[in-house]
């Protein structure tokens, strides 16, 4: 049987089935979007590799996968599989987040044949998705054929066994084998193939027994090693080894601080990589230099020496100068070089211009340059023939010593009008006075004389002078503190005022022409004085308050004899009895009243004697001084060394000046004697020590300073300090110096005391402008006098400064003979000692000039503190 289907439901059942239809579409469009915003693919660097080597494999997902994928590696059987890093980066598109996340592995197959890399799972927060499988062929060791495949270009790298690196640290010379002196290129290489998020900090290798100098700045580069291309910053020394055996240059680092961003995106699964780079240490095969070395070696060990002169003109009227420079230029070590020797030819004065030694990398070495200048004075017309110089070097590479020498110059003096040698010109009339001749300065005579009469900074009489002021203050203010309380408390006035009061009104009493009033003012005077003292009223005032008085100050007798002169005035006023004459009562009435007033006085003495007693012990004990010895002894020592030096018995005289000087060793004129003993007998260096000491006690003396000048005009080596200073600074130099450690000790104390002054005038006086102005410059004064004591303190007495005694003496490397030597000093050369350690002295004359010699050969010149300078002579 057939039914009739009505139209209108045909018509809403079509509508129903393509609703679902559209629905069943858009689903399954949302699925096939999620499923495809996840991506993932995996690739090696090689498909064919050797047995034994690595393969790269680099795994990679991309989408709206969040910061902590997770990498699921399928079984592998017969290869090794190490972990790599992990590189993370995120990109915003159209407010679309994408993050990618790749984890490198590193594979080593064991077995030859084929092996396949199954798929790759990996979950994220947005789903799952996994690779396709790739095939790897293994071959027998040995160069492995050209890859071809699904790779990137991530070629192997010098690592630890365990893998591969992403970042490492090598360490490397360009020699293990080398000769002392010899340069050795030290370079230390950072490899990265990803960037850190944090920047490294750099440890740099310990290099003990070599001097070291950095081989200009840090190279960054890419460089491939073993197929790998790499990001690498390098950073080069050059070394020179200062002795031989096996040295051993210690392993650098490199530290990654742990960053923000490392904890926030890593995940927990991944283990966080190595925190410090360590390289390993290298070790230097140091040989010594052949023996024996030739005679004038200059130390210079070097694969290249190059030496050049030349004269800027080669005729010169006679008396003129004519420049000759010099260039040395090696790959050696110049800073021990003591430099170029230039014998004075005949009929010529030479004179050093100036010396310049400079290093800069070149031809990745370090490559020094020293420049010499030199001026040449003829003194005799004619030809004049300029020595070829010669430097003495170590060939290192031919392992032989060698002579780089320049060329012979010849330099023609032509006639002048200048004056003949032994003349000066000035320039003027030809018959000026000329100096024929330049000597020491005669020696002092007469008694002995200290620097200065002045207490000696430091001692027990200075700190006493310079403390005094601010005991004063501190008993200024309390007096000052009191007087103000006094002013503002009425019965402090009222007490303080009551015997004066009294004694106007019994004067008055005295002069009264009649008995009634006069007596009436004694009493007056006695009530007064009691109520002023306990601040009462007059008409309150009683015999109890007398005796209460006379209590309270320990005169009980005075109150007595008080209270019955107030009861005789009271009987003769209103009873009348006869009590003598008002001028007795009045006088008697005084008498009491001042021992009331003593008995008063003595409370406050009680305390202060024992006050002024030990301010007066301590003045007493700072201005006493040990007994010194006899001015006679001290005297008597000079006078027999003036006479030994004048009749020129030189030893004689040093030694008579150095007894003296044990018992005066504060004395300028001893140690200026001394010096021109020392000086005569040609002991050089001793006599520049006695100078520089007389030069601190007596800076002032022109003697001591033109001797002093003199002498040094004669040093073999020039004071590296002696340098021209600027005008301004010269100037303040010369201030600072004019005065010695004992007169700016007492410019100190006088500024401290003129300090003190104004600010016990200003308590005094109350402040104004005019003292705010006098007090500001005291300050200001007293500040300059205090540094530039301290100043003068530091360099006299805690900086130790020598004076080179022998005649030559090598400076070394480190305290024992076995060292390099740096350099030579001479006789009457300055330096500063920094430390003394085993019979050895480390020296320094400013800047890299620093090593150690023998303390035998050097003396110091520190003087003695007032205190351990124990007996001196009185000065004149």
């Amino acid at each position: 049987m057939v039914r009739a289907v009505p139209d209108g439901f045909i018509v809403r059942y079509g509508r129903a089935a393509a609703s679902a239809l559209a629905l069943v579409v858009c689903l399954a469009a949302i699925a096939q979007a999620a499923a495809a915003a996840v991506t993932c693919r995996a690739e090696v660097s090689r498909s064919t590799v050797a047995r034994g080597e690595d393969v790269v494999l680099i795994v990679t997902a991309q989408g709206d996968i969040g910061w902590s994928p997770a990498f699921q590696l399928p079984d592998l059987p017969g290869v090794r599989v190490y972990g790599g890093g992990t590189n993370q980066s995120m990109t915003v598109v159209n407010g679309q987040t994408q993050v990618s996340v790749s984890r490198t592995y590193y594979l080593r197959a064991e077995n030859e044949g084929d092996f396949t890399i199954g798929p790759v799972r990996i979950n994220t927060a947005a789903g799952a998705c996994q690779t396709t499988p790739i095939q790897v062929k293994v071959v027998a060791g040995g160069a492995p054929p050209a890859d071809t495949g699904n790779r990137v270009q991530r070629g192997a790298t010098a690592r630890p066994a365990a893998g591969v690196e992403d970042v490492f640290v090598t360490l490397g010379v360009d020699k293990q084998q080398a000769w002392v002196g010899q340069q050795v290129v030290l370079s230390f290489r950072y490899w990265r193939r990803v960037q850190p998020w944090s920047s490294p900090s750099y440890t740099p290798p310990r290099t003990e027994g070599f001097w070291r100098e950095d081989l200009g700045t840090e190279r960054n580069f890419r460089e491939v090693h073993r197929g790998q291309a790499y990001n690498v910053t390098e950073v080069r020394y050059a070394l020179f080894p200062t002795r031989a055996g096996r040295l051993r240059i210690e392993p650098a680092e490199l530290s990654f601080p742990e960053d923000l961003f490392d904890r926030f995106f890593n995940s927990r699964q991944q283990s966080p990589g190595p925190r410090v780079l360590r390289t390993q240490a290298v070790d230097v095969e140091v040989r010594e230099l052949p023996m024996p070395k030739p005679s004038g070696f200059s130390g210079i060990v070097a694969t290249r020496c190059a030496l050049e002169g030349s004269v800027d003109r080669t005729s010169v009227p006679r008396g003129e100068a004519a420049e000759l420079k010099f260039t040395l230029e090696t790959d050696g070590f110049l800073k021990g070089f003591a430099g170029l020797r230039l014998a004075e030819p005949e009929g010529t004065r030479l004179h050093d211009a100036a010396e310049n030694v400079a290093t800069a990398p070149r031809e990745d070495r370090l490559v020094g340059r020293l420049v010499a200048e030199k001026v040449l004075v003829t003194t005799r017309e004619g030809v004049v023939r300029v020595p070829p110089v010669e430097v003495i070097w170590f060939d290192a590479a031919r392992g032989q010593y060698r002579t780089a020498t320049t060329q012979a110059r010849e330099v023609t003096a032509t006639p002048s009008d200048r004056p003949l040698a032994g003349g000066e010109d000035s320039g003027f009339l030809r018959n000026e006075i000329a100096r024929l001749g330049d000597d020491l300065a005669f020696i002092h005579a007469g008694p002995v004389r200290r620097a200065s009469g002045l207490p000696g900074a430091g001692s027990a009489t200075w700190w006493s002078l310079a403390l005094a002021p601010a005991a004063l203050l501190g008993v200024g203010h309390w007096w000052f503190s009191r007087r103000a309380a006094g002013l503002s408390d009425r019965a402090g006035r009222r007490r303080r005022a009551a015997l004066a009061a009294a004694r106007k009104r019994l004067r008055e009493a005295e002069l009264s022409a009649e008995a009634e009033p006069g007596l009436a003012l004694v009493a007056r005077a006695l009530t007064g004085y009691v109520a002023d003292c306990l601040d009462l009223p007059v008409g309150a005032v009683g015999t109890p308050d007398i005796v209460s008085l006379g209590t309270a100050r320990r005169c009980p007798d005075a109150a007595r004899e008080l209270a019955l002169l107030l009861e005789r005035c009271d009987q003769a006023r209103f009873g009348g009895q006869a009590s003598g004459g008002v001028a007795e009562l009045a006088a008697e009435s005084l008498r009491s009243l001042e021992q009331l007033e003593r008995g008063a006085e003595g409370t406050t003495r009680s305390v202060r004697g024992p006050v002024a007693g030990a301010l007066g012990l301590l003045l007493v004990a700072s201005l006493c001084a040990p007994a010194g010895v006899s001015a006679a002894d001290v005297d008597g020592l000079m006078a027999t060394g003036n006479q030994a030096y004048a009749e020129g018995r030189f030893g004689e005289a040093r030694d008579a000046y150095l007894a003296a000087r044990a018992l005066a060793p504060l004395a300028a004129d001893v140690h200026y004697n001394l010096g021109n003993a020392h000086a005569r007998s040609g002991a050089v260096g001793p006599a520049v020590a006695s100078y520089l000491r007389a030069q601190r006690l007596s800076p002032r003396d022109g003697d001591v300073r033109r001797n002093l000048g003199w002498l040094r005009q004669n040093l073999k080596d020039l004071e590296l300090a002696d340098r021209s200073l600027p005008l301004f600074v010269a100037q303040a130099a010369a201030v600072v110096g004019a005065l010695s450690l004992d007169e700016w000790g007492m410019a100190l104390v006088a500024g401290l005391w003129l300090t003190a002054a104004v600010m016990g005038w200003g308590w005094w006086r109350g402040r104004s402008g005019l003292h705010r102005r006098v007090l500001i410059a005291s300050v200001a004064v007293t500040v300059l006098a205090g540094a530039v004591t301290a100043g003068r303190w530091h360099f006299e007495r805690v900086r130790e400064q020598a004076v080179v005694t022998a005649a030559s003496v090598a400076v070394r490397s480190g305290p024992a003979a076995s060292y390099p030597t740096l350099f030579e000093v001479h006789a009457g050369l300055a330096l500063d000692v920094q430390e003394t350690r085993d019979g050895w002295c480390r020296v320094s004359l400013g800047g890299d000039w620093q090593g150690w010699l023998p303390a035998q050969s050097v003396e110091t010149i520190r003087l003695p503190a007032a205190e351990a300078a124990g007996s001196q002579t009185a000065g004149r």
